[in-house]
């Protein structure tokens, strides 16, 4: 396996209702090469049971994985002045704006905040925090009622796998707010960051 690869926590079980669903399959072909009573009760006793518990493996997890992937993805609305999150806060999930604006701050001593930028629909944050593996560096406020989609890191990470236009462009967000992956994640003055 690749350095950086995105490992799926069901890749052992998919890999065992692979190699059972195989081995039936195997038994099958072995009986019509060669038919003998003994084939005969390998193919329907262990060959059948094989491709069905491999058939069954693999239709539990794919409900398990559509499970944790509708539940990967909500719907999150917040009014003006509502804390999305705060700098230093676990970086838990992404979030994209359909509606709304939200404000970027950094605290900058004494209580005050300075604010980073205004990000409206169509813009997304909170991957600072999720590609570098760092503590939220800014906090977001919804500026307006904002409507976002909220992303779970774990399933961000694999989107970005699949898309790769869409992970180009969160990297380029990312390289330009300045956030370094696994050091420091604070963004230059006037840009945003979380």
């Amino acid at each position: 396996m690749k350095a950086g690869a995105v490992v799926h926590p069901h890749d052992r079980y998919l890999a065992l209702s692979g190699l059972l669903t195989a081995f039936g399959l195997l038994t099958a072909i072995v009986f019509t090469l060669r038919s003998t009573p003994y084939l005969m009760v390998l193919f329907l006793g262990a060959g059948v049971a094989c491709v069905i518990a491999g058939a069954a493996i693999f239709a539990a997890l794919l409900v398990a994985d559509v499970r944790s992937r509708l539940h990967s993805v909500v719907e999150r609305a917040f009014k003006a002045g509502d804390v999305v999150f705060k700098e230093g806060d676990f970086p838990d999930r992404l979030y994209l704006i359909g509606k709304g604006e939200a404000q970027v701050t950094k605290e900058a001593g004494g209580g005050s905040h300075v604010v980073l930028a205004t990000l409206g629909p169509g813009e997304f944050f909170g991957e600072i925090g999720i590609i570098g593996n760092t503590p939220r560096t800014a906090t977001v406020r919804a500026a307006t009622d904002l409507e976002t989609l909220s992303i779970h890191r774990d399933y961000f990470t694999s989107l970005l796998t699949y898309l790769p236009s869409w992970k180009e462009r969160v990297f380029d967000d990312y390289r330009r707010r300045g956030a370094k992956p696994g050091g420091d994640a604070t963004p230059p003055a006037g840009q945003a960051g979380c």
